[in-house]
């Protein structure tokens, strides 16, 4: 396959998943084209508003390392399920206050964070159905053993225990052990499942468990609740195992966040919840948005005027090609967008112009050497490729560095450059590397002529 026929297949392939995601799923109650194409960006406390959740931490002696700790687990929480820009701080001596955008309804914000995610797995003694919780079993099997409701019917309980029997001794295996926790498709009984792998110490321990329960159920619990108890077809090793259920995308998205996130240790009471407006006013939002288009259009104004002819409708293209990336990959991965957020998607439309500058001065060097049009194009990427390859993965360092270390605003910036700046490489090196070829038919090597009679140029342009 020829290679501006490849270049065209994965334009069109990342122009349709970028506008697919920008309107599915469908908004509800979107009134304005705006509201159908943006409605399903996120959009952060300055913007949009959110929710405010005030905790008080209970159970266990508060000391500022405990804080810290629950500020940790609380923030790697809000971070893995995409609130990179939620707001979480300590107020007075055992206070929480987590400020989460884009969540209207603070039931939501509630269930992810309240829960204590504590995870254990636990040999399985009995399964009965049962309206109510039956009645415990005496004797030295089932010390220590305790009756737990199914996550998924009400109506299923197992006599469950922690301490699993192991040849002559016991082994705890619980969420401490868990490297990972990732969401993903369960091709076999369809919906979503949450993969786990586990550490060392656990791999060690989950073979050693699962070794000793060939043919007999392990369950899996969270909170109290068993969440799946699949039989052990057979020793595991490896280190990995899967909770399977009728899970929803966002529910094991939320529940993988749990475990990555790690225990509370205290419990949360909530004392006040409260929906928040946005921090900005809409007079200053509707002035930087503004100023964002107007900046735009004398961007394309401009390149419009200086490249005169198809490089500089290829370049203005180029901008919004990549603009159209940005946001769609934004609805695609749930991202955030913030006031810091927009100031790094217009710096991205700098580097994408930069980029075409960059592409299209080494075109007219080699144009002034008497090359032909399409040799020009093919050398003048060639010789660019590098140049902008070395000049944004540079940017990408800083943005992986701000994302990394940076909390709330800062993160939101780094993941819009980040976009943003992957945009501008595809853009300017597979996007305008099309158009160029397919307008070069139309476009005419000028500079070579200047070249060739320099008394013209004293009387005409030199571009």
């Amino acid at each position: 396959m020829r290679a501006d026929k490849i270049r065209l297949i994965f334009v069109l392939l990342i122009l349709f998943v970028s506008v697919f995601f920008m309107v599915w799923p469908p908004v509800p109650n979107a009134k304005s084209l705006g509201q159908k194409i943006f409605g399903n960006i996120k959009l952060g406390l300055d913007i949009k508003g959110g929710s405010r959740l005030d905790y008080i931490m209970k159970g266990a002696k508060i000391t500022p390392e405990l804080t810290s700790q629950v500020l940790t687990v609380l923030r790697r929480r809000l971070d893995d399920a995409n609130f990179t820009e939620a707001v979480v701080s300590a107020v007075g001596e055992n206070g929480i206050r987590v400020e989460i955008p884009g969540i209207s309804d603070p039931k939501k914000a509630e269930s992810l964070i309240g829960q204590k995610a504590q995870l254990y797995f636990a040999q399985v003694l009995d399964h009965v159905t049962s309206a109510v919780k039956p009645a415990p079993k005496i004797g030295l099997n089932y010390a220590g053993a305790v009756w737990l409701r199914s996550k998924n019917a009400t109506d299923d309980w197992y006599l469950v225990n922690k301490n699993i029997q192991v040849g002559a001794g016991t082994l705890q295996l619980s969420g401490n052990d868990v490297k990972n926790a990732v969401a993903a498709v369960n091709t076999q009984r369809g919906g979503w499942k949450i993969d786990l792998t586990f550490d060392s110490k656990g791999a060690k321990l989950f073979f050693e468990i699962t070794q000793a329960l060939v043919g007999k159920p392990l369950a899996i619990v969270m909170d109290n609740y068993v969440l799946s108890a699949p039989i052990v077809q057979t020793a595991i090793q490896g280190g990995r195992a899967e909770i399977t259920g009728n899970f929803t995308y966002d529910q094991a998205q939320e529940l993988s966040a749990l475990i990555r996130s790690g225990n509370l240790p205290v419990s949360l009471e909530l004392t006040e919840e409260q929906t928040l407006g946005p921090t900005l006013g809409s007079d200053v939002i509707r002035r930087s948005l503004i100023a964002g288009i107007v900046g735009v259009l004398l961007v394309m104004a401009y390149m419009l005027i200086y490249y005169f002819g198809m490089m500089g409708v290829v370049a203005d293209l180029a901008l919004l090609y990549n603009g159209i990336f940005v946001f769609g990959m934004l609805a695609l991965t749930h991202g955030i967008l913030t006031l810091p957020g927009i100031a790094g998607i217009i710096l991205t439309i700098g580097t994408t112009v930069d980029g075409n500058v960059i592409i299209f001065e080494r075109i007219k060097e080699e144009m002034r050497t008497g090359k032909t049009v399409r040799a020009s194009i093919s050398a003048g990427f060639n010789r660019s490729t590098a140049v902008i390859l070395d000049a944004n993965i540079t940017t990408l360092l800083t943005a992986f560095v701000l994302y990394y270390f940076g909390t709330g605003s800062i993160k939101g910036f780094a993941v819009t450059l980040t976009i943003g700046i992957l945009g501008t490489i595809f853009t300017s090196l597979v996007f305008s590397r099309y158009l160029i070829d397919l307008v070069a038919p139309t476009i005419k090597n000028k500079y070579a002529k200047l070249v060739e009679q320099p008394e013209s140029i004293k009387g005409g342009r030199k571009r």
